[in-house]
């Protein structure tokens, strides 16, 4: 049996004829509590960038957040680099939003949203 914590996403990767394939990723079935703190201090780091309205700061942020994204949450299976040019340029930030949103906010509200869909 899987957690019901576990995401799956799927990114587009191309391949060697040069097109976009999707390929499906499964987050961790198990995350560590320290995890949470990790991806609160992200969250926190990320608030401070955004006020600042200077993409020089919030773009290393970001990537911190992909790179976090792909090490610890789908466990190295993809790099922060792969994460963010395998989204949908209109979709990339809000994902990325509601992954660091599971771990530090409970997973309650984003399970049921997915539910849905």
């Amino acid at each position: 049996m899987t957690s019901k914590f576990q995401q799956t996403i799927k990114l587009m990767k191309k391949n060697e004829d040069g097109k976009y394939k999707a390929a499906s990723f499964k987050s961790a079935e198990f995350l560590p509590g320290f995890v949470m703190d990790d991806a609160m201090a992200l969250q926190i780091k990320l608030e401070e960038a955004t006020k600042t309205n200077d993409l020089e700061e919030v773009r290393p942020v970001m990537r911190e957040c992909y790179d976090f994204i792909g090490d610890v949450i789908f466990e190295g299976q993809f790099t922060g680099e792969e994460y963010m040019n395998g989204m949908d340029a209109r979709e990339v930030l809000t994902i990325t939003g509601k992954l660091l949103a599971s771990i530090t906010s409970g997973h309650d509200a984003v399970y049921a949203e997915q539910k849905k869909k």
